[in-house]
């Protein structure tokens, strides 16, 4: 019988900022987060996610193990029922980093170091 080779996980680092008044409302949406949601992250191998703020930066953290890269598992997930509203309402809170391209909100951060 064959052993499964363990899919490896990878650590997911992003960041935007919220508009200025609006980090209160942005977590209760994300407290009362919509299940269409949450299983379409779960379904594409998001896993341990977590927002952190700093006055109005936010830092996302979640674990990914997938097949794909991890582009293309969130490719998956911008299709499924509900996300593109769910995304739409949340760039009504969340503001661009100055330099970003006008379609993307998140930007990817290089992990630099990491103590296991």
């Amino acid at each position: 019988m064959a052993t499964a080779v363990p899919k490896r996980v990878q650590r997911i680092g992003m960041t935007l900022d919220i508009q200025e008044g609006k980090i209160d409302e942005y977590k209760r949406l994300h407290d009362e987060q919509w299940p269409e949601v949450r299983h379409a992250l779960e379904s594409v191998g998001v896993t341990n996610l977590s927002l952190w703020s700093w006055e109005n930066r936010l830092f996302f953290y979640a674990e990914y193990v997938g097949e794909e890269p991890f582009e293309v598992a969130m490719e998956q997930y911008s299709k499924m029922p509900r996300v593109q509203e769910w995304e739409e309402l949340m760039h009504n809170y969340q503001k661009q980093l100055p330099g970003s391209k006008p379609d993307v909100w998140w930007q990817r951060c290089t992990e630099l170091f990491h103590q296991p």
